[in-house]
């Protein structure tokens, strides 16, 4: 891990994090590379900043492509509330599964390397808005470009799909594709994430867990011009893992292993097959009920995963409430709705209405804009 790096490079790393643009992120992820010391202890950071950088020209080359109408990327912009990417290796079955839960109906047959480029489509269950994208097939090779461009897309998700042809030695799928992952600074697992960081606008910086001084933790952070954040520590955290996880070295998606093909192998028991801890296993049955299931499971799980609570409007004239929920982080206040709405509502905020008779003693409870909401909160802001 990164440690120690010289105060140049922490203030070049500070015109990262302030980067509006890609391009001004790309031009400081250049500078900042240039005044990383080269030694054994920077090299998996200089790894990663040089697949930054090429996925951010990707990114850009993009955008120029579509604007001037040119042929497609292999990049696919975000939309929706999450964006979940299919991975998998040949007739490992993840355009059956991308049409299942798309609705949409890309050629799938037992041909290898059917998908040429990523394809969107979009999941829609439990209020949320799911990109889904199926990619081309992986190939079983740790030094291929064709795998550096679909696992560029990895890591860009939200959450990723490993998709394993359960008749086919699914054990060895499913490490490979792990391998591939870990080799380009993702972990799908989230114990082996020591520290998270959570910038925040305002209240200094707040401590959770671990056995650091927070003095020095508080001192690194400051040091790379962190002064608003919520930071929590498992016991085992470093400096050197702060100082990672200031610099993104290591991306943690959370993922679902989906199982096709199981009965073709009906010798497969959980015996023999190799499960992780602390990722989702579904089985894909190919069958037209099986896709709802397969579709509550997904949303739930990653609403869990990714701490994202559902919060509906209520418009103060009218009374109704929107069909479509604002999607935001677990700990968002009333203020952050009222952002998110219009700015108008912030800077003239009133007081607020929150609606939840699971949660509240009673219905609509009046509230300033520090109060915090819960999933399926019904808000109603008053404006002066």
């Amino acid at each position: 891990m990164p440690a120690n790096l010289p105060p140049q490079a922490k203030a070049k790393w500070i015109k990262v994090m302030e980067a509006k643009t890609k391009e001004e992120k790309l031009k400081a992820l250049t500078e900042f590379l240039s005044t990383v010391p080269k030694h054994k202890g920077t090299e998996k950071l200089v790894m990663q900043i040089k697949r930054q950088i090429s996925r951010l020209k990707e990114e850009i080359e993009s955008e120029k492509l579509r604007k001037g109408g040119a042929r497609q990327s292999t990049f696919i912009e975000k939309e929706g509330d999450i964006q979940l990417v299919l991975l998998g290796f040949p007739n490992s079955g993840k355009t059956a599964l991308f049409n299942a839960l798309t609705g949409l109906n890309m050629p799938s047959s037992d041909a290898p390397f059917e998908t040429r480029k990523p394809q969107p489509g979009m999941l829609k269950e439990n209020g949320l808005e799911i990109q889904v994208i199926d990619t081309p097939s992986l190939v079983p090779s740790t030094d291929s470009a064709r795998n550096n461009q679909i696992l560029a897309l990895a890591f860009n998700a939200d959450a990723l799909a490993l998709v394993v042809d359960a008749s086919s030695n699914p054990n060895e799928q499913r490490s490979f594709m792990e391998k591939l992952l870990t080799e380009r600074g993702i972990t799908i697992f989230e114990e082996q994430v020591k520290v998270t960081i959570e910038r925040r606008r305002s209240g200094g910086i707040s401590i959770v867990g671990g056995r650091l001084r927070n003095d020095q933790v508080v001192k690194l952070l400051r040091e790379y011009g962190i002064y608003h954040a919520l930071v929590k520590l498992t016991d085992d955290a470093t400096l050197d893992d702060v100082e990672a996880a200031i610099l993104e070295t290591i991306a943690y998606k959370p993922a679902l292993l989906v199982l096709t093909k199981l009965d073709l192998n009906p010798f497969l028991s959980s015996d023999t097959l190799m499960l992780p801890k602390g990722v989702k296993t579904l089985h894909f049955k190919y069958h037209p009920r099986d896709s709802d299931y397969l579709k509550r499971e997904i949303s739930d799980y990653l609403l869990a995963k990714l701490n994202l609570i559902r919060i509906y409007t209520r418009n103060p004239k009218t009374g109704q409430v929107s069909t479509r929920p604002l999607v935001m982080r677990k700990g968002a206040r009333v203020e952050d709705v009222a952002r998110r709405i219009h700015s108008g509502l912030h800077e003239n905020f009133k007081y607020a209405l929150i609606w939840n008779e699971h949660r509240l003693k009673f219905s609509p409870m009046k509230v300033g804009k520090d109060f915090e909401l819960a999933d399926l909160d019904i808000v109603e802001i008053v404006a002066q």
